[in-house]
């Protein structure tokens, strides 16, 4: 029988990755000895422990990673990290400060402890909780019993009646082409739309459909897929405000990755978190990660209900705030008024539509409910300089 915390203090002393043991959610040991101002955050912690999987991760608002293993038959996990691809920037840092809520006067010594921690892909990451559960548990797993593509982008409440209420008739029966399956899913990276990805990925983008043949071998075939798709990830995330250098980083760590790989749903998960990654940076480089938790709200709670008549009232009783301070606020960190904010969120939505449904004009100007035809292709002009009718032709 193994003694856990043993077994915790040997791990972290041959990973160097920060380690937590916790026994009915009460902190046990952890490795290294630190102050509490770098023990994960409680919003984290929650998020683990409520996963039913055995082995699970949740990806941060500052890229990194944390992992959980659970320990049968007992009361206790294992918790790991956080990882990161890239070492710690002085702006990653002071925003995980807050994050923290770490005294002013220790700034030094909280960044020093994330120094230290070596960097790390998220697949290794991925491979080492597998081990660490293989030895604990007994149990095999493989990391499609770990991956969970819903990762936690901007503060994410998802409005449920969203996708019943959205046009479902637009992910039926107009895919019809490569072209445009990555017209549309880079759309979606170009955006930050995490839901959309994620629904779009668990309904066509995992292999259904006709590939072109790229390679005689089919592993091979996948993987050069793989690396297309990455490349073209990596140019919509660019489009959408992610640093170019950044943006290539990843593409080198991910095809890094993936040539390691030797089984194709391997290789088809691996590509499923490239997209969610880079669709999470873009999403937070729209919203500033300096920015709190009731801009996030403010966001998420405009763009779940673009088929809706909402108002900047309607935001301001949502997050629980008074219309005129809510209007500064998001006048002062996006640099535009809210009800024009609701309005090119709106339109946004249009040119998704437009691009990937074959509704009408009328139709897309009802159910984002603009008050008439008229109206919503004036705003649309004034937003893009084209008329509705002008876009839709450019793009086919």
């Amino acid at each position: 029988m193994i003694e856990i915390n043993t077994y915790c203090k040997y791990l972290y002393n041959s990973l160097y990755i920060p380690i937590y043991l916790y026994d009915k959610k009460e902190l046990i040991a952890c490795y290294p000895n630190q102050e509490k101002e770098t023990f994960p955050p409680s919003l984290y912690l929650t998020r683990l422990w409520e996963n039913e999987r055995k082995v699970s991760y949740i990806s941060t608002t500052f890229y990194s990673y944390y992992g959980c293993i659970q320990i049968e038959n007992t009361d206790s996990c294992i918790i790991m990290g956080p990882i990161n691809d890239f070492p710690y920037s002085k702006e990653s840092l002071q925003i995980m400060g807050k994050e923290f809520s770490v005294n002013t006067s220790n700034t030094e010594a909280f960044a020093e402890f994330f120094y230290k921690i070596p960097q790390q892909s998220l697949d290794t990451f991925i491979n080492t909780l597998l081990v660490i559960n293989y030895t604990l548990n007994h149990s095999e797993l493989t990391r499609r019993d770990v991956d969970d593509f819903m990762g936690p982008q901007i503060d994410h409440t998802i409005n449920r009646t969203y996708s019943e209420n959205s046009f479902n008739e637009k992910e039926e029966g107009i895919l019809n082409t490569n072209n445009d399956d990555e017209r549309e899913w880079a759309r979606y990276i170009e955006t930050g739309n995490i839901v959309k990805l994620n629904k779009f990925i668990r309904g066509d983008f995992r292999g259904n459909g006709k590939m072109p043949v790229i390679a005689h071998d089919n592993l091979r075939q996948w993987k050069n897929i793989f690396i297309v798709s990455v490349t073209l990830a990596s140019r919509a995330a660019i489009r959408g405000g992610l640093s170019s250098s950044i943006a290539r980083q990843l593409s080198d760590i991910y095809i890094q990755q993936v040539e390691r790989l030797s089984d194709i749903e391997d290789v088809k998960s691996l590509s499923t978190q490239a997209m969610m990654d880079y669709t999470n940076r873009v999403a937070n480089s729209i919203v500033p990660l300096s920015a709190d938790n009731i801009l996030r709200q403010v966001i998420q709670y405009i763009r779940d209900n673009t088929n809706k008549h909402i108002t900047v009232s309607d935001v301001a009783e949502h997050v629980g705030f008074t219309r005129s301070y809510l209007s500064q606020k998001v006048k002062k960190e996006l640099g535009i008024e809210l009800s024009a904010f609701i309005r090119r969120t709106k339109l946004e939505e249009a040119k998704d539509l437009l691009t990937f449904s074959n509704k009408t004009i009328s139709e897309i100007s009802n159910y984002l409910y603009f008050s008439s035809q008229s109206h919503f292709q004036t705003a649309f002009k004034e937003e893009y300089g084209i008329t509705p009718n002008a876009f839709r032709k450019s793009i086919n």
